[in-house]
């Protein structure tokens, strides 16, 4: 399987801190081409003002990147999960998308500070590991302990098999 890297304050394959948003657009069209991604021809590219920039989302029918502009250069880059259909997406040769959030994050905090969005470090949404620039993030925190919780159980006792997929990152970002 073909491999895209997370490269610490560097950018996530080709795609560089720093670049323009025509430079960045080149850069997923180099993705797109090296990971022989179909129908990828019309990039669907949503803009959301910010006080200090911009963010442009680049969305395909296996794919979602997210740059945060200021002064018209890339200041954070981010890619989903769904491109795991066409490479690996590693950082430190770990794959972020199929290691479990907790295992990763207690790897990566080897390497760096890790700060978190809420009081539990496992139930957690929001990861950031200043040193080294990189944050991940899901939409929805699960972990296993959950499944001890009586109250829990009761409340998603219809959709727990879908929880299981919150026990893996959904998206990361380079600053």
């Amino acid at each position: 399987m073909k491999e895209l890297t997370v490269t610490p304050h560097i950018g996530i394959g080709p795609l560089k801190l720093g670049m323009s948003p025509e430079q960045i657009l080149k850069a997923i069209n180099i993705v797109i081409e090296a990971l022989s991604i179909p129908n990828s021809d019309d990039i669907d590219i949503s803009e959301r003002k910010e006080e200090d920039g911009f963010t442009l989302r680049y969305i395909g029918n296996s794919f979602f990147f997210m740059v945060i502009y200021q002064n018209n250069k890339a200041v954070e880059i981010s890619v989903n999960h769904e491109i795991t259909k066409y490479a690996s997406v590693t950082l430190y040769e770990k794959e972020i998308f199929s290691t479990s959030a907790e295992e990763l994050v207690n790897y990566l905090s080897t390497i760096s500070p890790c700060t978190y969005d809420l009081d539990d470090i496992l139930l957690s949404t929001n990861y950031e590991f200043t040193d080294i620039g990189v944050r991940l993030w899901r939409e929805l925190a699960f972990h296993e302990k959950l499944l001890f919780d009586k109250t829990y159980m009761n409340d998603m006792s219809q959709i727990i098999d879908e929880m299981y997929r919150y026990l893996y990152f959904e998206l990361v970002a380079v600053k």
